[in-house]
């Protein structure tokens, strides 16, 4: 079988699910998706291997699947990180300039090299950093090379992650003889795949809904300025439909992605959900009737729990006048009906459902929301290789990493 050309390949890894994609990126021009699948998610939760034996045997499973498509053996590849066990930070820090010398980028990276040496953590190792602005001389500045002043300060957002959360991701990968060459916070992703330049520039809230794990982040002027999560996701919702009709799990996740319902209506009529109609069997529902009204009632109170939980996130740090005029829902959960009409009564603001930019040669299956990570893990490997573009957020070179590489190396 011949190779089809690719050159970067991303993996999200989910709690229900690994998605996955192969592209060609050419920094002269654009990106384009050669592969992409989805596999199924074991030993896997929120980012954290629980069973390393399911985890490795569902990576294995997925990249074969890539390998298959792509026609070439996968060695290095690209992993999201969901917000579960991630922190965000604010440090500032000042380097004095070398007197009649132009700013240079080599200036830039002294700058965030001291933040980082200063920022002092236990048990946290940082991901991925973000410039929030930068002063000259006391002044506020947009962009700093090629001007000339006696002291450069800058404010960072830093993101950081367990250690030993990192250490057990990694060394399951290096089981799998696949090297990871980079992480990307699976809701900055999310956001480079769904959310419009204006909505980044004038301020807008990700809610990124997994499976086990609902993520937000906070876009502002082009910037990622906050990251949180809470513990709650779509599977709660699947789980709360088995538990009151009887159902299992598949079943009862099939109801909730046919029939289901964020918010009652009044207008809606109670029908009688017909499942084997759809060819799902009931045998194990004791014959109970169900009822979309029934239904609905059983996932309102879950989603409300949870949106209320991500609106007490996002009003931890509103102090700090980092309000959002839009939100923007994605991820697998986002499909749900009335999750948008519901969260736009809940934070009254305007809401609405991310679709993922689609890049050339993807593939749009009935739910392109679970691929918004893996899009944006795409998006952000493409802005890295543009000329002249320089992005501190860069995380390739963290020594933490380099360190990890090499004990595994010598250890697995």
């Amino acid at each position: 079988m011949k190779s089809k050309l690719s050159n970067f390949i991303a993996l999200d890894l989910g709690s229900s699910k690994i998605a996955t994609i192969a592209a060609y990126i050419d920094k002269r021009e654009a990106v384009k998706v050669v592969s992409q699948n989805l596999y199924h998610s074991k030993g896997i939760r929120a980012g954290v291997i629980l069973d390393i034996k399911g985890a490795e045997n569902s990576i294995i499973g997925a990249i074969y699947e890539l390998e298959k498509d792509c026609g070439k053996n996968i060695k290095e590849i690209t992993v999201s990180l969901t917000g579960y066990g991630t922190k965000s930070y604010y440090i500032s820090s000042k380097i004095k300039l070398s007197h009649n010398q132009p700013i240079l980028e080599q200036d830039i990276k002294k700058l965030v090299k001291k933040a980082l040496f200063e920022l002092k953590l236990k048990d946290q190792e940082v991901i991925d950093y973000f410039p929030l602005g930068f002063e000259l001389d006391n002044n506020a500045i947009e962009e700093p090379i090629g001007m000339y002043g006696k002291e450069l300060g800058c404010e960072l957002h830093i993101i950081t992650a367990s250690s030993n959360m990192l250490i057990n991701l990694t060394n399951c990968f290096a089981k799998c003889h696949v090297e990871i060459n980079n992480i990307v916070l699976a809701v900055y992703a999310s956001g480079l795949a769904c959310l419009t330049k204006d909505e980044k520039e004038l301020g807008s809230i990700v809610i990124d809904m997994g499976a086990r794990t609902t993520s937000l982040g906070i876009f502002m002027s082009g910037k990622l300025i906050y990251t949180g999560y809470i513990n709650i996701g779509s599977f709660h919702i699947t789980s709360d439909i088995a538990k009151v009709f009887s159902l299992n799990l598949n079943v009862a996740e099939k109801l909730k992605v046919l029939y289901g319902n964020a918010i009652p209506s009044a207008f809606d009529k109670d029908n009688i959900i017909r499942l084997e109609d759809n060819g799902i069997d009931l045998t194990d529902n004791d014959g109970s009737t169900i009822t979309s009204k029934h239904l609905t009632e059983v996932i309102n109170p879950r989603v409300e729990e949870i949106l209320h939980m991500i609106q007490a996130e996002y009003e931890k740090i509103i102090a700090n006048n980092m309000l959002a005029y839009r939100i923007v829902i994605t991820g697998g959960g986002a499909m749900l009906r009335g999750v948008k009409e519901l969260a736009s009564k809940i934070f009254e603001r305007q809401v609405r459902i991310g679709k993922p930019e689609i890049l050339e040669g993807f593939a749009e299956d009935y739910n392109p929301y679970t691929y918004s990570a893996a899009i944006g893990m795409v998006k952000n490997q493409f802005l890295k290789t543009q000329k002249n573009s320089f992005k501190i957020g860069d995380n390739t070179n963290l020594s933490w990493y380099k360190k990890l590489l090499i004990w595994l190396k010598e250890n697995v």
